[in-house]
Order: structure tokens, then sequence, then C-alpha cells
């Protein structure tokens, strides 16, 4: 199996990431914005990733996420924080600079949300999401996320 350590992107995200979230309805409506500090790691071949948000409301939280190797250019990433705890997600490279995450629920497998990572340089990269309401697979909104490598 391969190691985490030889994927062409996930190594080139290890670092701290400051980002601003905007998530839209499915109209393209501001629902709401927050700010993000992302670290990710690698250690001992799993990805380890500890996401600090602060919302425009004034509500923070921070959720954990660790990530194993599935196959060549895959990893399954899980988390024990709610809802996260309830969700499959299946991170897939493609080529030297884009990450797919598809994100669906562990019980039924019904679809929740695709995400796209898109490193531009060395310290920026690109969010995009679309998510979906379970089980019936309606388009619940969009959230666009720009990032800055800090360290």
């Amino acid at each position: 199996m391969k190691k985490l350590e030889e994927f062409k992107v996930l190594p080139k995200l290890v670092g701290i990431w400051q980002g601003h979230w905007i998530a839209l309805d499915p109209q393209g409506k501001e629902a709401y914005q927050f700010t993000s500090l992302l670290t990710q790691k690698i250690v001992n071949n799993q990805w380890v990733q500890t996401n600090e948000n602060k919302y425009s409301d004034g509500r923070q939280e921070t959720l954990h996420f660790s990530g194993k190797v599935l196959e060549n250019n895959s990893l399954l990433l899980e988390s024990s924080d709610t809802p996260y705890s309830d969700f499959k997600m299946i991170v897939d490279e493609h080529g030297e600079h884009l990450i797919i995450i598809s994100v669906s629920e562990k019980k039924t497998d019904s679809p929740l949300a695709i995400e796209t990572i898109n490193l531009v340089n060395p310290k920026q990269r690109i969010r995009t999401l679309q998510q979906f309401k379970s089980p019936n697979g309606q388009l619940r909104g969009f959230t666009l996320v720009n990032e800055q490598k800090i360290d």
C-alpha cells in the first residue's frame, strides 16, 4: 500500500491554513460566513486534521479528522465529532493539484456533499462544496472557500 507521504497532493497541504468560508443557499444567496484555521499533518501514515471555526454570529467549534490510506490515491477520512461521525468521506487525488472529497451517510450511503480542493499555488487553495439533503439528494446549498497557508 502506498504511503501517504508519496501522494501527489495531500503532502502539499500539510501545514496551517487560514480560510474564509461563505455558505450559499440553493439560489446562491448568502446563508452564513465563518473563518477557519486548519492544521493538517501526516503522522504514522495517517492524515491528522483539526479545524477551528469561528462564525459571524460569535459561535466557535473545533473539529477533528483522521484519514487512512485506502488505495494508491484515496483516503478514508473520519471524525468522532457530530455530525461528521455519521459521514463516510472519501478523499481522491486527481493530478498534481486537485482533490475531490465525496461525502455520504454511513448508514444509507446517501450523498451529502462533493468538495473540490484546488491547490492554486503552494500558499493558496480554493475549495468549493455542493451539499445535498439526505435521503432524496435535493440540493441544500454551496460553500466557497479561499484559504492561505500561514505556516
